[in-house]
């Protein structure tokens, strides 16, 4: 029986756990509950992503002659390391990245940044903001100061802080990333996500988030709404994960966000920028080199190849 099985098994046999069954699989978090018995933190990287890759897709992956979009991407983890990478994973200093390409304006208005929780300066804050940490996902938003529960978003940041990329799914970039967390503008409730995947700085396809906003104000609840072509024609792309079904208009500054998305990725083999559009206008809320870690997974899996084709690996493809 493999570990993911054994691990499966051992979490629907208990009651209190089998009520959140479901969330916990489309999470992805079984996975990581599997990693952190069998492997080892110490692992050299390529050993480690090797066992992951066939614990969590069953077969193993070619490192050596990388063919499909996982398997480049877990290639480049090892092989394409340059230290600007670490400045676009970090949401903070990645505002000078897009202000050096882009120009200014096109992130969220930044409002201060702290090493540690009890360091905020929540005084200095408007009446309304958003909380982040720079190396990893999730938001605490205050929508009313006054109302707002600072002991419980300090916790949350706490927690958020001591997420590790690097250790999880050895994603490289994230490994130097000075932890710390930032204060931006709030921009409102319930904003699309339009996650665009460029390759060698040519934006292929946007894949489109509804997130649905919650009332404690920590991370929406994130719905699949498809993916788009640079004609915005939606494709059948489809991937595991919750879906809101409905055709999604093409945004009337598409052609500015691609420009965008374009200028950020300019001379690299594949980097996601995933951008909101805000009263009519482009914002970057952060870039990313391996989507779901380098792990992936797509309903057909022509899609791996097809974006696996689209990706040109320094060294390999040339």
């Amino acid at each position: 029986m493999s570990l993911r099985n054994m691990v499966l098994k051992i979490m629907v046999s208990q009651a209190p756990i089998a009520k959140v069954f479901k969330k916990i699989i489309a999470n992805k978090f079984i996975y990581d509950v599997g990693r952190s018995i069998a492997y080892s933190k110490n692992m050299d990287d390529e050993s480690y992503l090797k066992k992951y890759y066939k614990e969590f897709f069953g077969v193993e992956p070619d490192l050596v002659n990388p063919k499909n979009f996982n398997e480049k991407n877990n290639w480049r983890k090892l092989n394409d390391r340059k230290d600007i990478y670490t400045q676009m994973v970090d949401k903070l200093r990645m505002k000078d990245y897009v202000e050096e390409k882009c120009g200014d304006g096109n992130t969220f208005k930044f409002l201060g940044a702290w090493e540690k929780p009890e360091d905020i300066d929540f005084d200095s804050l408007p009446e309304q903001f958003v909380l982040k940490v720079n190396h990893a996902g999730g938001i605490v938003v205050c929508r009313d100061k006054s109302k707002f529960d600072k002991g419980e978003a300090c916790k949350k940041l706490k927690k958020s802080l001591a997420e590790d990329y690097y250790i999880r799914h050895r994603e490289w970039p994230y490994k130097n990333v000075k932890r710390m967390i930032l204060a931006e503008e709030y921009m409102g409730e319930n904003l699309v996500d339009f996650k665009n995947y460029c390759f060698n700085g040519k934006l292929q396809y946007t894949f489109v988030w509804n997130n649905h906003s919650r009332e404690d104000g920590l991370k929406p609840e994130a719905c699949f709404c498809g993916a788009y072509d640079t004609n915005w024609e939606k494709t059948d792309l489809d991937i595991d994960y919750p879906h809101d079904y409905l055709v999604v208009e093409k945004p009337v500054c598409y052609e500015e966000m691609k420009i965008i998305a374009e200028k950020l990725s300019n001379d690299i083999p594949f980097v996601r920028v995933d951008c909101y559009i805000v009263n009519g206008k482009v914002y970057v809320g952060e870039m990313t080199f391996f989507p779901w870690g380098g792990f992936l997974k797509f309903k057909d899996e022509k899609w791996n190849n097809l974006l696996g084709e689209l990706e040109k690996l320094p060294g390999i493809d040339y």
